[in-house]
């Protein structure tokens, strides 16, 4: 699969979403981030995603909301979803929202991997 938005790697059952972008706004294509992620889960059948938000300085609350959806959609068909990497700017947006505690986190992939059944 091939996405502006991020790089894709699957290793066994993990997918690992490692997004591209220092800034996710609308001035990109939200709408179409979101459907790629969403295609993750409907079309390609992953059920376990990591997303690696190392690169992410700054993302609005459309971006958000298509994690959350992620989040739902792999919670619907028993998946797990994994944010690591999550810097500092970004962190203090998920906890203004609440969403911290909503998200599963891990300080790096390796320790998100180590955390999905």
């Amino acid at each position: 699969m091939q996405s502006r938005f991020f790089r894709l790697d699957v290793d066994a059952d993990v997918a690992t979403v490692d997004l591209l972008r220092e800034r996710l706004t609308e001035e990109d294509n939200i709408e179409e981030f979101g459907q790629e992620l969403a295609a993750l889960v409907d079309k390609q059948n992953y059920r376990k995603i990591i997303v690696c938000m190392r690169q992410v300085k700054y993302v609005t609350s459309s971006v958000i909301g298509k994690l959350i959806m992620l989040h739902r959609r792999l919670g619907r068909t028993e998946g797990q979803l994994v944010l690591t990497d999550v810097q500092p700017p970004v962190e203090e947006i998920l906890s203004a929202s609440q969403l911290l505690t909503y998200f599963n986190t891990a300080p790096d992939v390796s320790s998100a991997r180590g955390t999905l059944a």
